[in-house]
């Protein structure tokens, strides 16, 4: 009976405990600030060597294998680090399941547009950034995370600004648009983890 006593919360102690609960969650989620640092590197390095592999007269063919190194690089280390992340904690929130479901979405979608944009012979670097996009900026929501939600608007509008330009010049949009999209939300969630464990 004491116990059944115990277990009953007030209103404002439930929302105070589902307010902790989230504020968890968005903890752990946020040392995923990981991901966005390293993907996005292997997507500014990838998208640069791209370039200058073009103008230094390779075939857009030959020029384009470059893509082929980024998931052998970038996909081990992101499942060996959430591996790593997976044994320090152990919580298996809501807000963490949506967060993983989204990045899930956006990976299927990604497959799909790369695999349509080669059988169209469109360039798929706007395809990229709206479902990158899309995916940052669900992230900054759920996270409530205001640079992430930026870093999505940067990525639209880069996706945009390829509708007016060449290709050649689509992996150099994409490279600015990751460095803001990405990189800069990545750094400020890195540094307010380090912060909040100092």
């Amino acid at each position: 009976m004491a116990d059944q006593e115990e277990r009953k919360l007030n209103p404002e102690e439930s929302l105070r405990l589902i307010r902790e609960t989230i504020d968890l969650a968005k903890n752990r989620v946020r040392e995923n600030g990981f991901q966005f640092l390293l993907w996005g590197w292997l997507v500014v390095i990838a998208s640069l060597t791209n370039y200058w592999l073009v103008t230094l007269g390779f075939a857009y063919g030959k020029a384009n294998l470059v893509w082929m190194v980024m998931p052998v690089i970038g996909v081990p280390a992101s499942l060996i680090y959430e591996r790593f992340k997976g044994r320090r904690y152990r919580d298996n929130n809501i807000v963490s399941k949506w967060y993983g479901l989204v990045w899930l979405g956006f990976a299927v979608a990604l497959g799909l547009s790369l695999v349509l944009a080669v059988r169209m012979n469109v360039s798929p670097i706007p395809l990229i950034l709206i479902l990158a996009g899309f995916s940052t900026y669900l992230s900054g929501i759920l996270l409530r995370f205001n640079a992430l939600i930026a870093g999505g608007i940067v990525l639209w509008i880069g996706a945009a600004a390829c509708i007016y330009l060449p290709w050649e010049i689509h992996v150099l949009v994409q490279a600015g648009a990751i460095v803001l999209g990405y990189l800069v939300p990545g750094y400020l969630m890195n540094a307010q983890v380090r912060k909040a464990h100092a």
